[in-house]
């Protein structure tokens, strides 16, 4: 099950609080084993937030430049959620060659962009951006103890599990 997978995952990084998702990819990259490049980019609108791009030496994501920094995060880590749930694309679009100038198309191997959530491969990815995001703020809550106090750094102990909830 994709959930399960996906908090399996999270158990393993090592990444501390606040969530920082240039780190988080970081981490990620070190356990795949492959590197995961971000790219903000001002992505036509209308049109894809977002996409990620399969090419012979790493996962590019490539995120709408004119947002939000949450919602460019939001958008990078949905784009995650298709690598981590090995989605398949359509192939290259237009909107990919005129973001990424000098892309060759026979170095891509896999595109995703789409931009409705109609698709289970959409479902799933948007679950995972979820599920990271909640729990990046899990992290954030329980990062500190409250006090000085023994007693009180031993309840925060037993309660603040900060993985507990995966």
């Amino acid at each position: 099950m994709l959930e399960q997978r996906i908090r399996l995952l999270l158990r393993s990084l090592d990444v501390q609080p606040p969530l920082s998702v240039p780190s988080f990819c970081a981490a990620l990259s070190r356990i795949r084993g492959r590197h995961i490049e971000l790219r903000a980019v001002a992505l036509p609108t209308p049109g894809p937030l977002g996409l990620w791009c399969e090419t012979p030496r790493a996962d590019l994501i490539v995120f709408q430049k004119e947002t939000t920094p949450l919602h460019q995060d939001h958008i990078v880590l949905h784009e995650v959620g298709h690598i981590l749930a090995n989605h398949q694309g359509p192939g290259l679009s237009a909107q990919l060659e005129t973001a990424l100038p000098g892309l060759k198309p026979s170095a891509v191997r896999r595109v995703l962009q789409r931009c409705s959530y109609d698709s289970d491969q959409e479902r799933e990815a948007e679950l995972v951006a979820t599920i990271i995001m909640e729990w990046a703020s899990v992290l954030d809550e329980v990062s500190t103890p409250p006090s000085e106090d023994p007693s009180v750094q031993r309840i925060h102990a037993a309660l603040g599990d900060r993985q507990g909830w995966l």
